[in-house]
């Protein structure tokens, strides 16, 4: 250890010390601290992820991308602590959470480490990309931009930062509910591939529970956190506008009905987290539309649904988490995994070299987006098309090993066998304790009856103490899909997406078990696999944002543009047009490119700006100069008066600029 880390180490300790003489005494089970922070990346002419599509560019930003961050600690034992963090990306690289904890560790030492940091991505499919360090270049990731890289690990530290500052005595209360109409199932061909005898046992091809608990101070309620499985692809593959879909906007909502605007630290933090979610869509009419005659209606809908049972469980509320704060984590190496027959039901099993089929290539036929040479459920290899797959991505042909280990899946390129592969195979999985709460977080996209095999592999381990079992996807990593041994035969997207072939759930079930008992007995577990880092060994590019000509004339970047109307009513949409800049030229993260201000008697006063649902930017090129459009969508609740529209960046040189609209009249009627 050197110095730095020792010298921290000892303050933390200090400080540890003083916060458990501080609440001795107190019947306060833990301390609980909240952080929020900015993670909003590059928004224009960056990729978006998880549609893949080389055309779905990001042109401007709807609601800005957030971190919630969490801290619970013993209140008895301060130094028995877990960190949660949900980041509205769509995925967290596990080179992201090495990144946090040694950030952390140079901080506060060695309180935070591997076992007890839980960042877990929202998954939403309209956030900017690039932030993988990866030693591929086919596309899979959309490169590896450092900045963007670095703004979401700094952002994400920030979070837990403020965090672990704002640490106080407090409790926390538990309840669950259900939420039926929010999602369907978009594989329920695989879902039925399942033993009818197990399908029987529940109600719907979906899981309808909602987990909510509520963290409480001597103020009053501080925060909450809720798990609910559904895919952040309301937002559909026509949008180029960066957003945090349905799950930002039901915390952005329940945030702003606490009073939080984000100019200061957060008094009020709401995350929506995901679970298993693999086979749930939004898009209920199941061909990519649904319930909203728009992508962004359907947003707002499920966004809504979400809210309104998570806020009347946060009400309701009242089984207070009592016991000890604890955790189990080990790196495994999903490459050639052995799985007991237990987890089987039969032989002994390995898994495989990741591979992606043909069927990841065609993409969710319900929430579209994928390539028209493929489609779902193709169970047959094609010379002509492994031939176009090489040419085009440069990957090697698939081995015939790997093609029997993946079977029947047909490989389109395989990503797992060479030296080194193209993605790691290495993934981390941890089983955390809040007192009668566990929580199972793995770095994948888990589809229904996966997650409910997975919940029971944990509780069939634990005492009767484990009242409430809840899975986090895409936690500390990812590792695509993870299916049924049943649903994977049939090769739809999910399966085609499943890397690590047909027994990838079993292997999560002997893990999940494994440390499951260890958690139980407080047994150590033996984490002999190391983590092939591979910081500083991928390709970084520069940012797509060239500057381009400045605005022609006597005109400068801030100037508005005369607007077509200046009275509006309720239901109108404002739209303000400024000359502008490339936003991705001079890059920065917690900036605000908008505002909408009321003429008061006190002045001009903020009453929205670009973390708002009601606000949109949009960039464009015309005659070699930038054009910001800027909307806002008036509220049903806005007073009579006069107001304006102030639009921000740097210009070419890397100097800000501001500018304002001509001010207009809002009437209330």
């Amino acid at each position: 250890m050197n110095k730095q880390l020792i010298f921290a180490a000892l303050l933390c300790l200090v400080a540890l010390c003083g916060t458990s003489l501080s609440v001795a005494g107190s019947s306060q089970h833990y301390l609980i601290g909240r952080g929020i922070a900015d993670v909003t990346g590059p928004v224009v002419g960056v990729q978006l992820w998880g549609f893949g599509r080389p055309d779905q560019i990001g042109e401007g930003l709807h609601i800005r991308l957030r971190s919630r961050a969490f801290v619970v600690a013993q209140a008895d034992d301060p130094g028995r602590r877990l960190v949660f963090a949900t980041v509205d990306l769509g995925s967290i690289d596990h080179h992201i959470t090495l990144d946090v904890v040694e950030r952390l560790q140079q901080r506060y030492g060695l309180v935070y480490n591997l076992d007890n940091v839980i960042l877990t991505a929202t998954h939403t499919h309209s956030g900017p990309g690039g932030y993988w360090q990866s030693r591929t270049t086919t596309g899979l990731d959309g490169g590896l931009y450092p900045e963007h890289y670095d703004a979401i690990v700094r952002g994400i530290t920030d979070s837990i930062v403020k965090a672990h500052e704002d640490l106080q005595p407090g409790d926390i209360f538990i309840a669950t509910g259900e939420l039926s109409g929010a999602g369907a199932n978009r594989s329920a061909v695989a879902y039925l591939a399942n033993p009818a005898e197990e399908r029987a046992r529940y109600s719907g091809d979906t899981n309808t529970t909602m987990t909510v608990l509520k963290f409480v101070d001597d103020s009053g309620a501080i925060g909450m956190l809720n798990w609910y499985p559904l895919h952040p692809t309301a937002m559909n593959f026509y949008n180029h506008l960066v957003s945090g879909d349905h799950k930002g906007f039901a915390a952005l909502k329940m945030e702003r009905e606490h009073g939080v605007t984000y100019a200061s630290d957060a008094d009020f933090v709401a995350a929506f987290a995901q679970s298993d979610p693999g086979d749930v869509t939004p898009n209920t009419n199941l061909d990519n539309t649904g319930p909203g005659a728009t992508d962004v209606e359907t947003t707002r809908i499920m966004g809504e649904r979400q809210l309104l049972v998570a806020q009347k469980l946060f009400r309701e509320a009242d089984e207070q988490l009592a016991g000890p704060i604890d955790a189990r984590r080990i790196y495994v190496d999903f490459s050639d995994y052995r799985i007991q027959p237990r987890y089987t039901g039969g032989g002994v099993q390995h898994t495989c070299p990741s591979a992606y089929g043909y069927s990841f290539a065609g993409g969710s036929t319900e929430d579209g987006g994928g390539h028209f040479l493929f489609r779902e459920g193709m169970l047959e290899q094609s010379l002509w098309l492994d031939w176009l797959v090489r040419v085009v991505t440069g990957v090697p042909r698939w081995t015939e090993t790997v093609r029997a280990c993946q079977a029947p899946k047909p490989i389109l390129f395989e990503t797992g066998s060479g030296d080194p592969p193209l993605q790691s195979q290495i993934h981390s999985v941890t089983l955390a304790r809040i007192g009668q709460f566990v929580l199972l977080a793995l770095p994948a996209e888990v589809t229904t009856m996966a997650g409910r095999r997975l919940r029971n592999a944990v509780q069939g381990e634990l005492g009767d103490w484990a009242r409430h079992v809840e899975l986090a996807g895409y936690a500390n990593g990812y590792a695509g899909y993870v299916t049924t041994p049943e649903e994977y035969q049939l090769q739809q997207y999910e399966g085609g997406h499943t890397l690590h072939g047909r027994w990838s759930l079993p292997a999560y079930q002997q893990v999940s078990g494994q440390l499951a008992a260890a958690l139980e007995s407080g047994a150590a577990v033996a984490d002999t696999v190391r983590y092939d880092d591979w910081r500083g060994k991928s390709e970084g590019l520069p940012l797509p944002g060239t500057a381009a000509d400045l605005p022609p004339g006597s005109t400068r970047p801030g100037d508005s543009l005369p607007m077509d109307k200046r009275e509006f009513e309720r239901g109108d949409t404002v739209l303000v047009q400024f000359w502008s800049a490339n936003p991705t030229a001079h890059y920065t993260t917690g900036n605000s490119f908008l505002a909408v201000e009321h003429r008061t008697s006190a002045g001009w006063q903020r009453i929205a700006d670009d973390g708002d649902w009601s606000t949109r930017v949009r960039w464009r090129l015309e005659d070699g100069a930038y054009i910001a459009q800027v909307s806002w969508e008036v509220p049903d609740d806005a007073l009579t008066g006069d107001y304006r529209i102030m639009h921000y960046g740097f210009d070419a040189s890397g100097a800000a600029f501001a500018g304002a609209s001509q001010s207009f009249r809002y009437q209330a009627r």
